[in-house]
Parts: structure tokens; C-alpha cells; sequence
């Protein structure tokens, strides 16, 4: 294509940018029609909230070989974007309906996927069309693939408009034709459900039907329980089917293919934002195939730092409330994302309001702020995460349940001080809830309810019982719960999560080998007997390919691996080399300002962290050297114009920065012989990564 030809196209993509986006945003402006009495839904008036002004974002277009009859018409091109419409008789169907397959190159064929010649992904900047991308598909590719419309308001179309589909129920035996509907009714062109195709080695999707919850253990149940010890290794199951086996250690893990690769690449080297946009143009097919999993098929998606992990954990929580997914592939009630930190929420909160137009139907919290969102609580308890294993273990869920039905069992309203003051005292002398002494000098331990509140080891505990005696409401009807950093959930916070998901659908998302702490499980089969998952354990899928990092930051990184788990399948393999700098005690402020400046100054539109288990120290440079603290975000620092992010390890999962300073390795905490805290902190960089330190490094990291 010719440079003045491209600009033709680019233009003309441009006037189609912006007709869609004013089509869709007209439509999103109508007022809310709503009957019922005011107090019947309460945000604040009593009146449904506006949804998000979508910004209606053209995503890309698909071109056919030939024109064709059945499902467009007699047309041979149309777009995907963020909700279906229509162009000058050019159709625009949801990303998230099935005939989106033939944009992402999914493995779920639509039927036309076997009819494409060229795929255009649009390059975004703010609201315009920057450039486009075309990728070609096959050997057969029209003269002019995309139609080019007039610049003339085009006369009104010959064929006859289609109306709107209706919604449809989930599939059910098929029924004979009504009298007033034909033999031959088929669903158009997006509705057409995907022809499944799994990928090799995957295991097929198990159909699933909705289920309760188990019941709750009786009071004698649990009296009669058998003493509860440190958590035992769970009885010998096997491990749940992978999608790929692992690559053997030394040799290269195998290669998904890749599309859109030249955005892709511009994308990743442009600079970190603070919060994830949508990546629906770059979305690559292994990523859109487990995005657009049936709702009610749960999955585990492991994956090493940068291999795609939230990205598919934020477009599926899109996806399963879209008003383009199929019926089969949704939901009735609603779905709950779950992350490590604050921080994760924000970053991960503005691309899912722009996907779903701020759906209520989605709700995105982290771990502490769930807790604390069902205690009332606007600040975060003080102390350490925990004391001892029992302060996670899920012996404390089976003790409130049985509390809570001997309360109920005498008559009494449970309340969350009642029960509380009920585990602490092990239920009555006649009638305690546990004889095993290690539980009754842990529950002889407990602080009273109101010194609890205030400390944030007890607030898991404090939580699973105020769910069992007052579920909120806003919280009621979750169907679907993606966990995001899953390998830091621990068997108490799995138990609360259990509870509230009213479907048993799971999206488990996670790294083992980031895994911080003891006090979780170990391996997916003990998360999956926590979860006790409905019509047997559902598959593990796992991702090869890191994007984020470059080949360098994740060799580096990689060497506190085992030596099986040290391949690299880098996407980006060219990139500096990680600096690593020795200083004295008295140098380091001066050191890591250096590194910060040095970061700032090779990217200066993008995103500069320091993260070390020290914050304090760090900051207390940082206002020695005259910079302040942000007053929107307490983490970020400021200096004439300039920003760095300080975090500590906790609070830097499920980030990304352009560069990141590491400050004193050694002082990263450790959990069974491995180094998760350090290991995820040295892959939050896209672009370099800096070692600060004046302790030896730990034995893996030293200089060989």
C-alpha cells in the first residue's frame, strides 16, 4: 500500500471513528426509564445511577475473501468495536460476540474464520485513529479488501434492515417450529455461538448447571470433628489437566502464535500509564481464548510475571456481562474480581468501566477492601497479616459456622460481637466447639471484639462471620469470581470467597512462584480442595510468553526460579542489561535518587517505581532531598514535574512501571526456601530494571 493511499484509508477510518462513537455515545445518553418505589435501590436517591459514557472505540476491521450473502448481506467487510452498530450499511459487531473469533484469531471458530484475507488493528491515541495495521491471512487477498464509503451522505440501503436479535435463554432441547416462525430462522452472523475447537492437550469443557452451597456444618459436626493440627498435605489427588505441558528445563517453552505484532510492539514500548487500558486491539488468541470461556466453566491461568495474567482476568470480567456474549457464555447474576491490593483496583477498575460502561454487574475489590467494605471499616487495622497458621486456617469457618447455628439454635439473632465472643470463649463448658488443645489456646487468645476490629490479623475472621450473620446486599447474587494473584489467598479468605459465589464459577488466576507466604496453599490441588468445585477439577491453562518484561529483566529475575522453571519466552528481546549497584550504608539514599533521576530522565512520559521492604527509609530520602508526597495517591513522590512510585513488595503485585529501582534484596522476606516478594519485584519493569544494594545479594542474583 502506498503512503498517499494509506492516508486516504486513514482518513476514512477516522470519519468512521468518529460516527460510530457519536452513534454509540447518542444512544448511551438516553434517559434511564425506571419504575418502582425510590428506596427500592439504594444509591443515594434512590434512582438507577447513569452508566459510564462508553467512548466508543473502533477496534479494528475484517476483510473477506469474497462477499457474502448469508451473514452480511452481500457485504465483505465490517468492524469490531466496542458494541454492535451500524455504519453507512457497514456492520459493527461487539468484540465480544462470537464472529469477533475471526478478528483475534480465537481457536472457538465462527464460521466465517476460514473466510478472511485481511485483518486491519487500529492504533488509538485519546479518542482518535492514529494508524492501522494490516495483517494479511492467507495467500488470497482482494485488490481492495475494505470498502471504501463515499464522502457523500450515502442514500438510504436497498436490503432490508435486520431487526434486533431478542435475548435468548440458555440452549435447551430443540422444539418443533411454531406456526408463526420457519423452519429455516437462523441467528445472524454475530450471534452464531462458536464452533468448539480446543487447543492441543487442553481438556473439553464439562457442561455445568448452577449448584448451592453446601450446608452449613451442624454445631455436633463440628464438636465431633476430629482435632485440627497444621494444615496436612491433602489426600493423594491428581493434579488438575494442564492446557500445555510445561516446557522440559534448559529447552525453549513452545510458541503461541502472535498477531497484531507490529502494535504490539509500538503498545508495549510506549510509556506505562498509572491504570491498564483496554488491549482489545493487540489481545492475542491464546489471551482471547480464555477470556471468552463459558461463565459457568471454571479455569486455572498460571503463568509467569508479564504473561498476560490480568489483562485476561480484566477482559473476562467484561466479557461474561457484555450485551454481545453469547447467552451460553453469560451469566444471569454477577461477577466479583478480586485483587491483592488497593492498588491493583485502581489500576485495573478504569479499563473494566470502559468495557462494560461502568456495569454495576461487575464489581472489582481487593482482598482488604472486600473485608473491610463488609466490616464497615474506612481504614485498614493496624499489625501484621498474622500471628500464627490459625489465624488463616479454615478450621476458623467451620468454628463460626457451628457458633452461628447453636446461637440460632437458642433462639437468639446471631450478631457478629455475639458470635465472635462465642468462638473466643469455645461455645459453653457443656457444649464447646472444639476439644483439641491447640484450638482452645488459640481461641483463649483471641483479643475482645472490639480490640479485634482494630487488628488486622483477626479482620479474615471477622468478616467470614459478619457474611454469615448479615450478607450486604450489594454483595448478593455473585455468580462468577475471578481471583487475580490467587497464589496469596489463604484457606480462611478461600473459605469467605466460597461463600458468597452462589454458581461455583471460578476464574483462578495466579504465579506459584510468586507466592509470599507460608499460610497459603502450596499447589492448585490444595486450592481446589478448599473450593470443592462441582463436576470435577477444571483445567489448568498455562501462559508461555512474557510481554511485559524484556528478555534481559526476566533472565535476571528468572535465576531465583528452579532450574526447570528458568525458560524465557520473551516478546521483547532486546533491552538494557539490569544494572546492579553496591554502595556503602551512608550512600544509599544518594545511589537510589541517582537510579530514580536516571529512569525518569530515559523515560520521560513513563512510569518510575522504587520498591523495597524499607518504604520508610526510601521516603524519609526522598524528603530529605526536598520531595513531596502526592496528596491523591500517599505512595507517589514529587519533584519539580517529576514522579516516583515507592512501594513495598505487597503492594506492588499486579503493577507495571517503565523502570523500577529494587533497594536491598536481601531484606525481602523469604517463604519455604523461596524468594516470591523479590522474584515478583524484579519483574514490575517494561523497559530496565535497577539493584540497589549493600548487603550481599542473595546466592542466586550474585554475579556469575
Amino acid at each position: 500500500m502506498t503512503l498517499e493511499r494509506k492516508q486516504l484509508d486513514l482518513e476514512d477510518e477516522r470519519t468512521a471513528q468518529k460516527r460510530y462513537r457519536r452513534q454509540v455515545q447518542d444512544r448511551a445518553s438516553r434517559p434511564i426509564t425506571y419504575q418502582g418505589s425510590r428506596n427500592s435501590l439504594w444509591t443515594g436517591t434512590g434512582l438507577p445511577k447513569s452508566a459510564v459514557m462508553p467512548l466508543g472505540a473502533l477496534i479494528g476491521r475484517v476483510a473477506l475473501r469474497e462477499p457474502d450473502e448469508e451473514d452480511l448481506d452481500g457485504g465483505s467487510d465490517f468492524y469490531i468495536g466496542e458494541t454492535k452498530a451500524n455504519l453507512d450499511g457497514v456492520d459493527v459487531f461487539s468484540w465480544a460476540a462470537p464472529v469477533a473469533c475471526t478478528f483475534f484469531r480465537g481457536s472457538r471458530h465462527h464460521e466465517l474464520c476460514d473466510e478472511v484475507a485481511v485483518i486491519r488493528a487500529f492504533e488509538h491515541r485519546g479518542d482518535e485513529i492514529v494508524d492501522f495495521h494490516d495483517e494479511p491471512v492467507g495467500d488470497e487477498m482482494p485488490a481492495q479488501p475494505f470498502r471504501k464509503r463515499a464522502l457523500t451522505v450515502p442514500a438510504a440501503p436497498s436490503r432490508t434492515l435486520r431487526p434486533p436479535a431478542a435475548p435468548r435463554a440458555a440452549p435447551l432441547p430443540p422444539a418443533p417450529p411454531s406456526p408463526t416462525q420457519s423452519p429455516s430462522a437462523k441467528p445472524t452472523a454475530a450471534q452464531k455461538p462458536a464452533a468448539p475447537t480446543p487447543a492441543a492437550g487442553s481438556t473439553p469443557p464439562v457442561a455445568r448447571q448452577r449448584s448451592s452451597l453446601p450446608a452449613p456444618l451442624s454445631p455436633d459436626a463440628a464438636a465431633t470433628a476430629p482435632p485440627s493440627a497444621r494444615p496436612a498435605p491433602p489426600a493423594v489427588r491428581p493434579e488438575p489437566p494442564a492446557s500445555r505441558p510445561a516446557a522440559p528445563a534448559g529447552q525453549s517453552a513452545a510458541a503461541p502464535p502472535v498477531r497484531a505484532e507490529a502494535l504490539l510492539r509500538a503498545r508495549l514500548a510506549a510509556p506505562r500509564a498509572k491504570s491498564l487500558a483496554p488491549v482489545l486491539a493487540t489481545l492475542q488468541p491464546d489471551q482471547y481464548d480464555l477470556v471468552t470461556v463459558p461463565a459457568m466453566d471454571s479455569m486455572i491461568i498460571e503463568g509467569q510475571p508479564g504473561t498476560g495474567k490480568t489483562i485476561i482476568a480484566s477482559h473476562r470480567a467484561a466479557y461474561l456481562v457484555s450485551d454481545g456474549t453469547p447467552p451460553e457464555n453469560s451469566l444471569d447474576g454477577n461477577v466479583l474480581i478480586v485483587g491483592p491490593t488497593s492498588g491493583y483496583s485502581e489500576h485495573i477498575r478504569a479499563v473494566i468501566d470502559r468495557l462494560t460502561s461502568g456495569s454495576k454487574r461487575v464489581r472489582v475489590l481487593s482482598l482488604p477492601e472486600l473485608m473491610r467494605h463488609l466490616l464497615h471499616l474506612r481504614h485498614e487495622p493496624r499489625g501484621p497479616v498474622s500471628r500464627s497458621w490459625q489465624d488463616f486456617a479454615k478450621m476458623l469457618a467451620v468454628l463460626v459456622r457451628a457458633a452461628v447455628a447453636r446461637l440460632k439454635a437458642t433462639g437468639m439473632m446471631p450478631t457478629l460481637d455475639g458470635v465472635y465472643e462465642h468462638v473466643r470463649r469455645n461455645g459453653s463448658s457443656e457444649y464447646p466447639l472444639t476439644k483439641d488443645p491447640e484450638w482452645i489456646k488459640y481461641l483463649g487468645g483471641l483479643p475482645p471484639v472490639r480490640d479485634a476490629r482494630t487488628i488486622r490479623a483477626h479482620t479474615p475472621l471477622l468478616a467470614i462471620i459478619q457474611w454469615e450473620v448479615a450478607k450486604p446486599r450489594d454483595l448478593v447474587g455473585i455468580e462468577h469470581i475471578i481471583v487475580d494473584e490467587a497464589q496469596d489467598v489463604t484457606p480462611l479468605e478461600w473459605h469467605l470467597l466460597t461463600s458468597m459465589n452462589e454458581a461455583h464459577a471460578w476464574t483462578i488466576v495466579g504465579d506459584l512462584n510468586q507466592r509470599r507466604s507460608d499460610y497459603t496453599p502450596g499447589s492448585w490441588t490444595q486450592v481446589l480442595d478448599l473450593l470443592a468445585i462441582p463436576y470435577g477439577d477444571p483445567p489448568i491453562h498455562r501462559l508461555e510468553r512474557g510481554y511485559r518484561s524484556t528478555r534481559p529483566i526476566l533472565q535476571y529475575a528468572n535465576r531465583l526460579l528452579p532450574p526447570a522453571e528458568r525458560v524465557v519466552l520473551a516478546f521483547q528481546e532486546e533491552g538494557p542489561e539490569p544494572t546492579v549497584k553496591r554502595c556503602q550504608r551512608s550512600d544509599l539514599g544518594t545511589t537510589v535518587l541517582h537510579h530514580v533521576i536516571r529512569l525518569q530522565v530515559a523515560y520521560p512520559q513513563g512510569t518510575v517505581a522504587v520498591i523495597t521492604a524499607d518504604p520508610k527509609t526510601v521516603e524519609t530520602m526522598l524528603h530529605r532531598a526536598r520531595w513531596v508526597r502526592s496528596r491523591q495517591n500517599g505512595s507517589t513522590w514529587q519533584d519539580s514535574g517529576r514522579e516516583v512510585t515507592v512501594a513495598h513488595p505487597d503492594t506492588a503485585r499486579g503493577l507495571e512501571f517503565d523502570g523500577v529501582v529494587v533497594v536491598e534484596p536481601a531484606d525481602f522476606p523469604q517463604n519455604l526456601g523461596r524468594q516470591g516478594p523479590l522474584y515478583t519485584a524484579l519483574t514490575r519493569p517494561n523497559r530496565e530494571l535497577a539493584v540497589v544494594h549493600t548487603k550481599p545479594l542473595p546466592e542466586p542474583l550474585r554475579r556469575r
